[in-house]
């Protein structure tokens, strides 16, 4: 996505001036499970949670992930070079709603997770008082961005076969969904 290979600096700058906010979604984040794959991983900055390896479409944002130590490949969502079932934990933190076809991502996920693996996706909801603030920016990230509800994650997790087993929420700004983690694992009907 050509917004984040020429602002991807800028990208990574958020974190620092917002330093409080990115600790406490880190707080909230399931710990992952080796050998563990982030989808999204942009900067890096998520991957101090254990990630193994990680995956975006912007050389930018993989450059300074890898300055970070985040062993990176340049990939899209929906064409994941990896063998089916091979990663324990695989997140998805801040990346749907960046996804041209999220549906098409999250059966890839499916396919590369082990059947005891889980999978967590982190959003800010579209309902939300953070969700409606970032909506409203003008900001070339959230301009792209399609902001989903809890309720449509769930739908579309359910709908590509998966399970959830676990919501985690916190308050950034405005009330307790402003972030919200769901993990999920494979629906129980693989032969």
């Amino acid at each position: 996505m050509n917004i984040f290979e020429s602002n991807a600096e800028r990208y990574d700058r958020w974190y620092e001036k917002n330093r409080e906010l990115y600790e406490m979604e880190l707080s909230v984040i399931p710990k992952s499970e080796s050998p563990s794959l982030e989808v999204g991983v942009g900067t890096g900055r998520f991957a101090v949670i254990g990630i193994d390896v990680g995956v975006d479409t912007s050389s930018a944002m993989l450059k300074i992930a890898k300055r970070r130590g985040v062993e990176c490949i340049r990939a899209d969502a929906g064409h994941l070079p990896f063998r089916d079932r091979v990663f324990k934990s695989v997140y998805m933190i801040f990346t749907l709603c960046f996804l041209d076809e999220p549906v098409k991502a999250l059966s890839e996920v499916k396919r590369i997770l082990r059947d005891d693996g889980f999978f967590v996706v982190c959003i800010i909801p579209r309902n939300s008082g953070l969700g409606e603030e970032y909506a409203g920016k003008d900001s070339p990230f959230y301009r792209v961005a399609k902001f989903y509800t809890e309720d449509e994650v769930v739908d579309m997790l359910r709908n590509a076969g998966f399970d959830i087993i676990d919501v985690r929420k916190t308050r950034l700004k405005y009330s307790e969904n402003d972030f919200v983690c769901f993990t999920a694992k494979h629906r129980n009907n693989r032969v």
